[in-house]
């Protein structure tokens, strides 16, 4: 029988900018945990309502309370640091960083507990990535909906694998060690990042240069997969190519900041598998096109088999998906859709290494 900590031993931080319409929702879904939960939501340079509407919750709730940030120019990781610089950790064991659009199960707390119990060295656990649903206006914005929907499920299906070093607990829903974080903290001071509490705001993929960090300092990362966690996505290709290229180059980024070392060389050498692949692809291609403009194309079993494969692997993706709709089955049945969905997430890392070679200062 798992025995769980006294009730209240954690804090969570939720930076919120302009989530008026949501904000409400987030709040909720941690205050109805089966485990107690402090709150604070860190309103980051918001124009519309979200300040009052927290504010307004904090009256009837003292669990409740808010921070502003001032002059913030680093986005989520100013927002988080300010946090950890205006809260008292001590009384605390965890901190659950939740994003100000993302709605959590009510047992979330009490699993991610579980898993801190299991893994001593355990730093950070992380949820499963789940999409909430959303109203789509138009066929493209219901094709990039669920393309991201299954998408989410891939997520969760590679970090099965992974173990206790998964590649990243994301932003929109982990859980840390109190005892992780200040190790963090102590870490940037003696490689004299003062203006990094504990994300790096240099960083614009903070939640992987965190998970990196925490790595290297000795610490599990893990994702919980009895943890539930709903957030929204990008339904113009415009922003969800934005978003895309922003992780991407982020990553790309962190991994030359840190180096080769034991934490770091899977994700170096994946990104270095990926040329390799996209190598092989363009040298099939190109033999095909020029097949084909010979007249001469036909499929041989290699192909065939090598395209089944692919088949396969996508499709199997849908046992992971949560609540699966008949959309999720035909952009992933028919595969063509999502075939056009790779060569966009292709496209997407190709950019983000040419902003890494060319383009220096990072951009959210």
């Amino acid at each position: 029988m798992t025995v769980l900590p006294p009730q209240n031993n954690v804090i969570a931080f939720v930076p919120a900018h302009n989530e008026a319409s949501v904000i409400c929702s987030t709040i909720e879904s941690i205050l109805t945990q089966t485990f107690k939960v402090d709150i604070v939501v860190i309103n980051d340079n918001s124009t519309d309502d979200t300040a009052s509407i927290v504010k307004s919750i904090a009256v009837i709730n003292n669990r409740v309370s808010s921070i502003e940030t001032v002059d913030n120019k680093f986005k989520k990781s100013g927002a988080l640091n300010t946090a950890y610089q205006s809260v008292d950790l001590d009384p605390y064991d965890y901190v659950l960083s939740v994003d100000g659009d993302t709605i959590i199960a009510p047992d979330l707390v009490e699993q991610a507990l579980i898993e801190f119990q299991l893994d001593p060295l355990l730093g950070a656990v992380c949820s499963r990535a789940g999409v909430v649903k959303q109203t789509t206006k138009t066929f493209f914005e219901k094709l990039i909906y669920h393309w991201q929907y299954v998408e989410y499920a891939e997520f969760d299906r590679s970090r099965i694998g992974q173990g206790t070093c998964i590649k990243v607990a994301h932003g929109m829903c982990t859980m840390y060690k109190v005892e992780a974080i200040k190790a963090v903290m102590e870490r940037r001071k003696d490689i004299g990042k003062l203006d990094c509490t504990v994300y790096d705001v240099h960083n614009i993929t903070e939640d992987y240069e965190l998970t990196i960090t925490l790595k290297e300092l000795g610490y599990h990362i893990t994702a919980g997969f009895g943890m539930y966690a709903w957030t929204d996505v990008p339904l113009k290709l415009k922003d969800l190519w934005k978003q895309r290229v922003r992780w991407l180059r982020g990553g790309i980024d962190t991994l030359w900041e840190h180096g080769w070392n034991k934490s770091t060389r899977k994700d170096i050498l994946n990104a270095g598998l990926f040329w390799v692949m996209l190598l092989f692809q363009g040298i099939l291609l190109g033999y095909t096109l020029i097949d084909i403009f010979k007249g001469v194309f036909h499929f041989n079993a290699m192909v065939m088999l090598v395209m089944g494969i692919m088949y396969v692997d996508c499709v199997y993706t849908l046992r992971y998906v949560q609540d699966p709709k008949k959309w999720d089955y035909i952009i992933r049945v028919t595969f063509i859709p999502q075939l056009f969905y790779a060569w966009f997430t292709i496209a997407q890392l190709v950019y983000a290494y040419y902003l890494f070679l060319f383009k220096p200062n990072q951009e959210w």
